[in-house]
């Protein structure tokens, strides 16, 4: 079980957080920015041949020998895309970084399934897979967490390929949250950019374990002093290194200011930015740490 029945209850007064409006397939309960054919009077516009006659309001038509059409607020489900990163290195820690994705994931899901949005899943390592379509009601959170539960690691990051695969996919912009470790030799930067450019609204959940913030944590109080031969979790390629102070203060600055130049590119680019360490219950990041990020409101 990815989340309790207890916690599920503490997610139904949030929502999935958007600052745009997108055409969806679906009908749901947010108030869309975009103008049809609802219940509750929103403007008028002047009438455009094909428009819908029974929508001129010929009240002004007497008045002012012109065509004006009644325009009315509707209500749309917001389209969310969850993308999982797949990928080999994402099988690491303890709890795994792809089981934190898996439970975000599943939250998150539950959170938009709840608020008669829509939800679909990909996986995205070395291409692109799409393991559930779109849907909108809070009956196929079963069939979401199934999906979930049933996704493991293989193969190595291909980010960028993956969300070029995804814009042949996906046509209709929409709500993206990538899920991953953003371990992606080849960067980030041109498929977030991609994306931007489609008209998605992005954000990125980073997921980093411990032992890759500080290795030591790892050996405990065991000296880590020595040489060593490191594996490549992707490719399986091995190397020989020597391992000391100074090279440990070194990787760990390395893996700060990688931390903090992917943090800074969303910042400027938009794209909504949170941090999961693996050993933080996935309760309290859910609750507070992505509400403070605002990728959540509270509704009610």
């Amino acid at each position: 079980m990815l989340l309790t029945p207890e916690f599920l209850k503490q997610l139904d007064p949030f929502y999935i957080r958007t600052n745009r409006s997108f055409r969806a397939k679906f009908r749901g309960e947010r108030r869309s920015l975009n103008r049809g054919t609802g219940m509750e009077f929103a403007d008028y516009r002047v009438y455009e041949p094909g428009d819908d006659l029974r929508h001129v309001d010929w009240n002004i038509y007497a008045r002012l020998d012109r065509l004006f059409v009644k325009l009315f607020h509707t209500d749309e489900a917001l389209p969310l895309t969850l993308l999982i990163d797949n990928s080999r290195s994402m099988d690491f820690g303890s709890p795994t970084k792809l089981m934190c994705a898996k439970q975000v994931a599943a939250a998150l899901g539950y959170i938009a399934l709840a608020d008669a949005d829509s939800v679909t899943v990909y996986t995205c390592a070395e291409r692109l897979f799409p393991v559930l379509p779109f849907v909108s009601s809070k009956s196929q959170f079963p069939r979401l967490t199934s999906v979930l539960e049933a996704i493991t690691g293989s193969g190595r990051t291909r980010l960028t390929e993956c969300l070029k695969q995804f814009l042949m996919y996906q046509r209709h912009a929409g709500r993206v949250i990538i899920l991953s470790d953003f371990l992606d030799p080849n960067g980030y930067a041109d498929g977030f950019k991609l994306l931007s450019g489609g008209g998605f609204s992005i954000s990125a959940i980073h997921i980093v374990s411990p032992e890759e913030i500080d290795p030591q944590i790892h050996l405990g109080d065991a000296s880590a002093d020595g040489d060593w031969l490191v594996e490549d979790a992707e490719t399986g390629e091995t190397k020989a290194v020597t391992i000391n102070t100074e090279t440990l203060a070194q990787y760990r600055d390395q893996q700060q200011a990688f931390c903090e130049n992917l943090r800074r590119f969303c910042v400027d680019q938009g794209v909504g930015y949170a941090q999961l360490k693996s050993d933080i219950p996935i309760e309290s990041f859910i609750l507070e740490e992505l509400h403070r990020a605002g990728f959540i409101g509270r509704n009610r």
